[in-house]
């Protein structure tokens, strides 16, 4: 610095400090201003380079999918009845007292109630009580701070009249384990059930806090409730499946070549909002990629013989759907491996849906299909299990694979049938539709059907 800079007044000083501060500050904004234009104009050029891909074709029509599923109702009030009165039951026959869960599917099963996980424990006590309309008292557990949120998380449940859930709160100096103490009136020597999904700093916290109780996770008997469904439930999971592969569908006449896995992705989005479908997700994998079951799409590009993977689903009233779908761009005969991969797997589900019902357990399910590959001189390329029972989660019990011998299949449950083929840095096959068994025993698919080929699908 000069001894004139030195020596400058400093109202001077400051005022050139403030001139320096306002052009950084001009600098900033202009620079911002270019990084907000240049993502504006990539977004621009994504959707008009995807209208443009669209455009080689018919114009992309998806009103067929407007309003696809306003005809179907959300669980009314006395469904809930039956869930406690059917779990009443069950405790019973297992001599315990109570069930205890978290914020998740068991949740929203009983109560209505959708509550998200957090360090603080919130929860459902539901216990045995023969003085009750549905033989089950229901007790929220919760933060004192969060007990006007419950209240209101209850009202907007709209459960009938015979469910009158109680609130006991706990300050955040207290333990959430002595207000579920309270909740037992001071009854020692009490068998209690932790629904299988707890965490287990809450499973730890309910052992340590309730000494003189007998704490196990949910058996079988009580997993089971939710793992069969009722006419309501498969009413809804039935539209929210069919719409999903309808999407697919409506879809897959507009994929063009130079689209990317992205592009794909984007349009199955809006085709499954369409449909009234929320929380939706897409898997759209091209040609190597889908050798990957669980990949994630990119910028790779479909080419004019690309074999295209959708793998999507969304949520309708709670309910999820699943389904994949595997096609070729290119003209029949230009991969005859690949080609007949795909025959193979329409052909593994096939069998399972005429070879297997109530009766057969989940091991023989899994087999049914991997026998199939295997004879085909694929098996080592059928990589996962067979499916995964579907409802409230999207992935949830039964599970279809060979060490679940014990497992059987009954009516009302409902699981996917997805066998695939992944040959590393080649190709992926995968397709899958979800089924429910019948009360006669038979699977029946809850979409409008099979894939006919991996071209019009």
């Amino acid at each position: 610095m000069s001894s004139d800079d030195e020596n400058a007044p400093l109202f001077n000083r400051t005022n050139r400090g403030v001139s320096h501060w306002n052009r950084l500050k001009k600098s900033t904004m202009l620079i911002r201003a270019a990084i907000v234009f240049s993502i504006l104009a990539a977004l621009a050029t994504g959707t008009c380079l995807l209208q443009r891909y669209l455009s080689q074709g018919d114009k992309l029509d998806l009103s067929p999918l407007d309003g696809f599923c306003a005809h179907v109702d959300s669980i009314q009030p006395n469904e809930y009845i039956g869930r406690h009165q059917k779990l009443a039951q069950v405790l019973k026959d297992e001599k315990a007292d109570a069930l205890i869960m978290e914020g998740g599917a068991s949740m929203i099963y009983y109560t209505n109630i959708e509550w998200g996980l957090t360090e603080r424990a919130f929860m459902v006590v539901l216990q045995l009580d023969s003085s009750e309309p549905t033989g089950i008292r229901t007790t929220i557990v919760s933060p004192a701070f969060e007990a006007t949120r419950a209240l209101d998380s209850l009202k907007k449940a709209n459960l009938p009249e015979e469910i009158s859930p109680s609130i006991v709160e706990w300050l955040e100096y207290e333990s959430p384990y002595d207000a579920v103490k309270k909740v037992f009136n001071g009854k020692s020597d009490n068998r209690i059930i932790v629904e299988e999904d707890a965490r287990l700093f809450i499973y730890q916290g309910i052992v340590d806090g309730l000494t003189d109780s007998d704490v196990y996770m949910a058996p079988r008997s009580i997993r089971m409730l939710r793992m069969v469904k009722s006419k309501a439930e498969l009413d809804i999971m039935r539209c929210a499946n069919t719409a999903t592969e309808l999407a697919i569908r409506t879809v897959r006449p507009h994929i063009k070549v130079g689209m990317t896995e992205f592009d794909i992705q984007n349009v199955m989005e809006e085709a499954l909002h369409r449909a009234g479908l929320t929380n939706t997700w897409v898997l759209a994998l091209v040609d190597e990629n889908a050798a990957l079951p669980h990949g994630s799409s990119s910028e790779k590009k479909v080419t004019k013989h690309s074999t295209v993977l959708i793998d999507t689903g969304g949520e309708l009233l709670g309910y999820q759907s699943d389904t994949t779908r595997t096609f070729f761009m290119g003209k029949r005969g230009h991969n005859e491996t690949i080609e007949d991969a795909w025959y193979l797997v329409r052909r593994a589900q096939e069998n399972v849906l005429n070879q297997t019902g109530a009766g057969t357990t989940c091991a023989q399910v899994d087999l049914t299909a991997r026998h199939i590959i295997e004879k085909g001189g694929f098996g080592k390329y059928f990589t996962h299990r067979l499916g995964h029972g579907i409802g409230l989660r999207m992935h949830d019990e039964p599970y279809m694979h060979q060490g679940n011998t014990e497992q059987y299949l009954e009516p009302g449950m409902t699981f996917s049938v997805e066998p695939g083929i992944y040959v590393t840095n080649e190709f992926g096959i995968r397709l899958e539709d979800i089924v429910v068994v019948r009360e006669d025993g038979k699977l029946e698919l809850l979409t409008r059907g099979l894939a006919q080929n991996p071209w019009t699908l």
